[in-house]
């Protein structure tokens, strides 16, 4: 085991090869977690009570609110560094553009598209003020919204994942 570390210590890692690894490890985490809250999380969820499904739905969004604008962010300022950094020369350099674009995307789309119902549904009091259907439709209406994320974090991630094993 001493060797292999030692071995591993041992080799030389550039600048743009440490952002490339960090930036596929991002675009995987993101796209696991997007594909695991929409073909997973939503649907087991799906068939509870209302209260229980508002109470998971917006305690799931909370938390998640607080973790993946920074992980797009690191993302985005990664594949931006690689793609600065890489040769001019490179055929594949563009392909690392693609976690920048989608996490631009997902930030306005979020902001303009989903946010102002977003805003809604996290009131203490929204099935009270907006009633049952309105707050199951608004859920189901977010899931939906969420995909077309989760299809560009996906397209990012293969295309990074592309570009590294080209490169």
């Amino acid at each position: 085991m001493d060797g292999i570390v030692k071995s591993i210590m041992s080799v030389e890692i550039s600048l743009v090869e440490l952002l490339k690894v960090f930036t596929c490890m991002l675009a995987g985490i993101y796209t696991g977690c997007s594909v695991y809250a929409s073909v997973i999380e939503a649907p087991s969820r799906s068939n509870l009570p209302l209260h229980s499904l508002w109470e998971q739905w917006s305690g799931s969004f909370t938390r998640a609110a607080k973790v993946i604008p920074v992980m797009l962010l690191c993302m985005a300022a990664s594949s931006g560094g690689v793609f600065y950094l890489s040769p001019a020369s490179d055929e594949l350099r563009n392909l690392w553009l693609a976690p920048m674009a989608a996490s631009l995307f997902s930030f306005v789309y979020t902001l303009v598209v989903m946010r102002p119902e977003t805003n809604i549904l996290l009131e203490k009091d929204v099935i009270t003020k907006k009633g049952n259907q309105w707050v199951r439709e608004a859920v189901e209406r977010w899931i939906s919204r969420h995909y077309i994320r989760v299809v560009l974090g996906w397209v990012a991630f293969v295309l990074v994942l592309f570009a590294t094993v080209k490169s």
